[in-house]
């Protein structure tokens, strides 16, 4: 099983026409002389799944960088995960792993020119800057979405494209919209972005640099089959009127008490404690229930050798068996963090 076999039918865009008016609400970039300490080019760390987390926090003022231990669990939360189970024991019995690409460009990297797709609707431009640093070795997802984000840390700066693909050297895409991960809440304005319900991708997506440093210290995405509508952080929804399924921005938790199972690969027991301390919040439909996490092949792109994080911590199990064995059934739907002071 790979991506292209578990993500849903593409979102519609014509919900994206109306939202014309948005166009001007631009999304500020960060100066490079407000960048910190934290948001540092990545490195290779040893991979451990004890430490704590060494891995940059690109969102240092997002929802999903905060622990969500103490939220109250919301009055719907046996059927939330009820349903949330059952999804999952329809499509594939497991809840697996897609690979989306993410590039990590220096302060230098030529911008390029990023033009709207033929039939789709130009005003995520408008949010892009002067272009985007996207890197001559660049790939999409290779999917229905074909979404690709690029990461500026020298600058704070993140560019998530949907639909983008190259024809002779130059990059076009349908939607998606670029923002300031320094100041950001992890979601982008309405209508902007890659994701159905407007939450970064970056800001949730399991890196190599998350699994190197041993610590996945954000909560992470869940795409779901059948959703019903929105509740915050999300601000959008490519949800029909489902009632009973998990709306686009539900937030689930391991509770404390949860023991970790013994036979978690590494990766599972990384996403098993980043559940305890930060949820996952549901960002999208797929096929299958599913989570996210950097495609594999960045990792040398990147200019690393060696096996890469993600595939060691993986211990031979495929995408979609990696998390086999995490107690799904135990996870409770907390009140939205949007209420976090």
């Amino acid at each position: 099983m790979n991506e292209k076999t578990t993500r849903a039918t593409p979102r519609r865009y014509t919900k994206l026409i109306g939202a014309a008016s948005a166009v001007a609400a631009l999304v500020a970039f960060a100066s490079p002389a407000t960048v910190n300490a934290a948001t540092k080019a990545r490195t290779a760390r040893t991979i451990t799944t004890t430490s704590t987390s060494t891995s940059p926090e690109l969102f240092p003022n997002s929802f999903f960088d905060h622990s969500v231990q103490n939220q109250p669990v919301a009055a719907n939360s046996g059927t939330l995960v009820s349903n949330l189970v059952q999804q999952t024991q329809a499509n594939n019995g497991h809840i697996g792993v897609n690979y989306r690409p993410i590039f990590t460009v220096p302060a230098d990297q030529p911008l390029v020119p990023v033009t709207v797709a033929s039939g789709c609707y130009p005003g995520f431009l408008s949010t892009l800057g002067n272009g985007v640093p996207i890197p001559a070795a660049a790939y999409n997802s290779n999917n229905s979405d074909n979404t690709i984000i690029i990461s500026q840390p020298s600058t704070g700066r993140d560019w998530e494209l949907w639909r983008a693909t190259q024809t002779n050297g130059l990059w076009s895409a349908c939607w998606g919209g670029g923002l300031n991960a320094l100041t950001s809440s992890g979601v982008f304005p309405y209508p902007f972005g890659s994701s159905a319900s407007g939450i970064s991708y970056l800001a949730t997506t399991i890196t190599e640099d998350d699994v190197a440093s041993g610590h996945i210290n954000h909560a992470i995405p869940l795409q779901i089959k059948t959703c019903n509508g929105f509740t915050a952080p999300a601000d959008r929804t490519d949800c029909g009127s489902n009632p009973g399924t998990p709306p686009e921005g539900t937030w689930f938790r391991m509770p404390q008490s949860t023991p970790m199972p013994a036979g978690l690969t590494p990766f599972g027991q990384m996403v098993f404690r980043s559940l305890q301390q930060y949820g996952a919040v549901v960002t999208d439909r797929a096929g299958a229930v599913m989570t996210e996490a950097e495609n594999t092949n960045d990792w040398a792109l990147a200019g690393h050798t060696g096996t890469d994080p993600i595939t060691t911590a993986s211990a031979g199990q495929p995408e979609w068996l990696v998390l086999n064995g995490t107690p799904w059934s135990q996870l409770q739907v907390i009140r939205p963090p949007s209420a976090l002071g």
